[in-house]
C-alpha cells in the first residue's frame, strides 16, 4: 500500500518506501528525492503503511502483528518518533497522547469524550468500566468493552517493554512468556495450548499471515525452550 503526504507546511510531497528485507520503512521527498525518515520499531516484514488525510501521522503494519502510528516533527524533518517508543510510559502521557492512541484503535469517536474529562495516561490506565459509565456516560456496552479491551491491551504492551523480554521469546497468540514453544506449519513459533486453542476453534489459518495452514502439526521448539530458559536464568535472579 502506498499513500503520499503533501506537506504544506514543508512545501513538499513525501511518500514511504517498504523494506520488507530489512523491516524498515523509508520516507523521501519526491522533489529532492531526500530521506527524511527511516522508520525501524518492526520486528517482522513491514506490509503496509497509510498516512493520516490531514495531519503528520502515520501507521505502518508488519508480519509482527502491530500497527505502529508514527508522528512527525514538521520543525525538525528528520525527527519521527512512534507510539510505540512511548508505551512504556503511558503514565506520563498527554491528553493529546491519548487522543492520538484512541485514533489509533479506532476509537476517534471518543477523543472529544476523553479530552472533556481530561484523561492522560496514568488515567486512562485507571479506567474501568464503572468509571466508563458512570464518569465518561459511554452508553453503549459494546463501546465499553472495546476500550477496556484496548486498554488492557495496553496494560499488557506497558508490562512486556517494562520487563525487556525479547520480542522472539513471546506468544504471537497471547503476547506472553512462552513456556512449551512449538512451530506450526507457518514456520513460526507459538506457546503450546496458545496455538492448540487456536486449531481447536477452527482455525485453520495462521495466527501471523492469515493463510490457509498446510498441516496441524505442532514440532517442539526445542532450542526457543532453551534459550528463554537461559534468558530467565539470567534476568530472574
Amino acid at each position: 500500500m502506498w499513500s503520499g503526504l503533501p506537506d504544506q507546511n514543508l512545501g513538499s510531497f513525501f511518500y514511504p518506501c517498504l523494506r520488507s528485507v530489512d523491516k524498515s520503512v523509508i520516507i523521501y521527498d519526491t522533489n529532492t528525492e531526500s530521506i527524511l525518515h527511516t522508520l525501524t520499531q518492526h520486528t517482522r516484514y513491514v506490509t503496509s503503511c497509510a498516512f493520516a488525510p490531514s495531519t503528520p501521522l502515520l501507521a505502518t503494519g508488519s508480519m509482527d502483528k502491530t500497527v505502529n502510528i508514527w508522528q512527525f516533527d514538521l520543525e525538525t524533518p528528520c525527527q519521527a518518533r512512534s507510539m510505540e517508543d512511548q508505551v512504556k510510559f503511558t503514565e506520563d502521557w498527554s491528553e493529546e497522547d491519548v487522543s492520538v492512541w484512541l485514533c489509533a484503535q479506532g476509537l476517534s469517536d471518543l477523543v472529544a469524550i476523553f479530552k472533556m474529562n481530561n484523561i492522560d495516561g496514568r488515567e486512562l490506565l485507571n479506567l474501568t468500566k464503572e468509571s466508563l459509565a458512570d464518569d465518561l456516560k459511554i452508553e453503549s456496552l459494546g463501546l465499553r468493552s472495546k476500550v477496556l479491551r484496548k486498554i488492557e491491551e495496553l496494560r499488557t504492551k506497558v508490562k512486556t517493554l517494562s520487563s525487556g523480554i525479547p520480542d522472539e521469546f513471546l506468544c504471537p497468540i497471547t503476547r506472553e512468556l512462552m513456556k512449551d514453544p512449538v512451530i506450526a506449519s507457518d514456520g513460526y513459533s507459538y506457546e503450546k495450548e496458545a496455538m492448540e486453542n487456536w486449531i481447536s476453534k477452527k482455525k485453520r489459518t495462521s495466527p501471523m499471515t492469515n493463510l490457509v495452514l498446510p498441516s496441524v502439526v505442532l514440532t517442539p521448539n526445542r532450542t526457543l525452550k532453551m534459550a528463554i530458559s537461559r534468558w530467565l536464568e539470567t534476568h530472574q535472579k
